[in-house]
């Protein structure tokens, strides 16, 4: 059974509120370290109130607007701040976060190349789409801004850079082959600790994912012989935060390739791989993360006993739930009624196993049982299907 029940509360827990689009893995994690724990986002999928004391929804559109209203109704002792809101200001509230100003500098790929760069660290090359020229034939183009592989397209030809339509602001990357990894890290603004290296499931074609998109992780990564690189990616990960100042839970994403690790980006916040890195037998993310900000580290955690897997479930189409999707290994559960764009997350999956090849089997089987219940509902419900 995976997480059932809230955790046991702690001598000095706090109150605090997490507040972002989807945050259930925070709260999880917060939850088990025993806070208590009052959650906020755009879902409320149904396994958010097995870890939280109370719970609301909020209108996805204007998020941030709404923010401030949340802190003074629930007067928390600290605030977390989850994916969309890490840029928003607080008032009246411990925040414990990045600056949004360091958010803001990280997060944007550009200027984090440069830092990259003049700092000594493998980097992609990359530049502005909008000044490209003569370009390299194929690169990657994705949003200068943005998470989870959204955006991202491979440019061929100068046709299909000359159809991309001006809009959002755009970035053009050398376009690298490589295995997609991670690397946990809690730092304190002035030292970081790597907690875990996790292999990253990108554009799983099972899971209904398609092209860049971030579909999951397996922790810890077992793929030789890129392994050996390992040690060395982990090194650079607490060099990076370090050198970076970043405090809390934080990632870099690499690609390891051939002659080594190459840095993708940097994640200054919780990231989706705080489910297995917890799961394989590590430490409890959340209150690693709460004391980096009285300025202490952690221990470095023991071999993970077991492997552990997340993968995301992508909807095939526009659709109402009907079916009840809840299980032990489930999770960002939507209840019945929820309408699930074609395309967009629907739902989490995890397993835990001896292995990287057990622990996939299981993700993919438990795919399928998921996709034939969906099936079945539409045809009772539906019929003609």
């Amino acid at each position: 059974m995976i997480g059932k029940s809230h955790g046991k509360k702690r001598k000095n827990a706090m109150r605090i509120l997490i507040i972002g689009i989807n945050i259930r893995h925070i709260v999880r994690s917060a939850s088990l370290a025993g806070h208590e724990v009052i959650a906020v986002d755009c879902y409320c999928d149904l396994d958010l109130a097995r870890y939280a004391k109370e719970t609301a929804r909020m209108p996805r559109e204007g998020a941030g607007d709404r923010l401030q209203f949340y802190v003074d109704q629930f007067c928390p002792d600290a605030v977390v701040l989850g994916p969309g809101l890490e840029e928003s200001s607080v008032k009246n509230a411990l925040v414990l976060n990045n600056p949004r100003e360091k958010t803001a500098q990280v997060s944007d790929k550009l200027w984090l190349a440069s830092w990259l760069e003049k700092n000594g660290f493998p980097f992609i090359k990359t530049q502005p789409l909008d000044s490209l020229r003569d370009p390299l034939y194929p690169f990657l183009v994705k949003p200068r801004k943005g998470a989870g592989g959204v955006g991202c397209r491979i440019v061929r030809d100068a046709c299909q850079q000359q159809a991309i339509r001006p809009g959002e602001e755009l970035i053009a990357q050398e376009l690298i082959s490589g295995l997609p990894a991670s690397v946990s890290v809690i730092g304190n603004g002035r030292k970081a600790l790597a907690i875990s290296a996790n292999e990253q499931l990108i554009g799983v074609p099972w899971a209904g994912s398609k092209g860049f998109r971030y579909s999951g992780n397996i922790t810890p990564l077992q793929i030789t012989p890129l392994q050996a690189f390992q040690g060395g990616m982990e090194r650079m990960a607490e060099e990076i935060i370090s050198g970076l100042g970043l405090v809390g839970s934080n990632g870099v994403d690499f690609l390891l390739t051939e002659k080594g690790p190459v840095v993708v980006e940097v994640n200054s916040r919780f990231q989706g791989s705080l489910d297995t890195v917890e799961l394989s037998g590590g430490m409890n993310v959340f209150q690693a993360h709460l004391q980096s900000f009285r300025g202490m580290l952690p221990e470095k955690p023991a071999p993970a006993s077991r492997s552990a897997g997340r993968i995301i479930l992508y909807s095939p189409c526009d659709q109402n739930i009907v079916a009840d999707l809840e299980k032990d290994w489930t999770a960002d559960v939507p209840a019945k009624g929820s309408r699930i764009a074609a395309d967009d997350p629907m739902l989490s999956i995890l397993a835990t196993g001896a292995g990287r090849d057990d622990v996939l089997a299981k993700l993919k089987m438990r795919s399928a049982m998921i996709c034939n219940m969906l099936k079945k509902s539409k045809m009772r419900d539906f019929p003609g299907f």
